[in-house]
């Protein structure tokens, strides 16, 4: 097959962004460095009070601006893409800072290759200053090894099979809406959402391990908690993703990868951290699971 040529393909960002500060910059000076110049970078703004969509326009952006109260993941970018007009789009978080200057070209590299590819994600590295749990965490979930996923992994690899990040992705807009885009309403995993109606239609989610991004967190136990809470709200709403993959082995995965890790660097402490981490995480999304069952079940139909 001859080398996809991207040129022939022009490329929009977007980027949801609030109050998103000097990582924007970072962001769009990443950006304007890549070997593939996006044609369009559109920011989505909901109701930033710091000037962010000032600084956008000011670096040649197309900014939408919304009401904080009316953002919601899928919905915001189902918006950004019915503005798009060119073939494909990545989407990118306001924190989500390109690590070299390929970082376009390797993501959007798969899908030129490969037409049946719905989605491709990008490979998120821990900022040098990230804690030892979210570095671990980073490593498990985005290894250096790339990967296609299709529906006959779901029984090796279970949910990971519809593992995907918008904080680095990139779809091919004709799929997309050939797919119905992303679900709207959804507290959190529209991504997943997508992949996994991708991957079940026949489609296929690709992991492009060279797509770099710097891209990590310090949250709290109390964030986590939240974050994990309504992870089991999610689960509640779409319980059909649990009878094509199951989601116990990867916590035992998690746990088994931390353990190795911090053995070999001699850090045991970090083991015991990891595992109160996880029983919150595991707590958390239980409470969430119940939560949503007994007051919002919206008794969603299976694909």
């Amino acid at each position: 097959m001859a080398e996809p040529t991207l040129e022939k393909d022009p490329i929009t960002v977007v980027i949801p962004t609030h109050n998103a500060g000097y990582r924007l910059v970072e962001l769009l000076d990443g950006l304007q460095g890549q070997t593939v110049k996006p044609a369009q970078i559109l920011v989505i703004d909901s109701g930033s009070t710091d000037k962010t969509p000032e600084l956008a326009r000011s670096r040649n952006c197309k900014v939408i601006t919304i009401d904080r109260i009316n953002f919601e993941h899928g919905t915001t970018r189902n918006l950004a893409v019915s503005e798009v007009s060119t073939e494909f789009t990545v989407f990118l978080t306001q924190d989500a800072i390109p690590a070299n200057e390929y970082m376009i070209a390797e993501l959007i590299k798969p899908m030129q290759a490969n037409p049946n590819i719905a989605i491709c994600y990008g490979r998120q590295l821990p900022r040098p200053n990230a804690r030892p749990l979210e570095r671990l965490a980073r490593e498990f979930n985005y290894p250096s090894q790339p990967a296609l996923k299709t529906k006959n992994d779901t029984k090796t690899l279970g949910l990971k099979t519809f593992f995907c990040s918008n904080s680095c992705s990139a779809i091919r807009c004709s799929t997309f809406n050939e797919l119905g885009g992303f679900e709207n309403n959804v507290i959190v995993n529209e991504d997943m959402l997508f992949a996994a109606k991708a991957i079940l239609e026949g489609y296929s989610v690709y992991y492009a391990a060279d797509a770099k991004v710097y891209h990590s967190h310090a949250y709290s136990l109390l964030q986590t908690f939240r974050r994990c809470f309504n992870i089991g709200r999610f689960f509640a709403d779409n319980r059909w993703l649990l009878k094509h993959a199951g989601l116990k082995r990867y916590g035992y995965g998690m746990f088994r990868s931390g353990v190795k890790t911090f053995w070999q660097k001699r850090m045991p402490h970090y083991i015991a951290a990891l595992l109160v981490e996880l029983t919150v995480k595991a707590a958390a999304c239980k409470l969430g699971w119940y939560y949503q069952l007994l007051f919002y079940d919206k008794h969603k139909t299976h694909l």
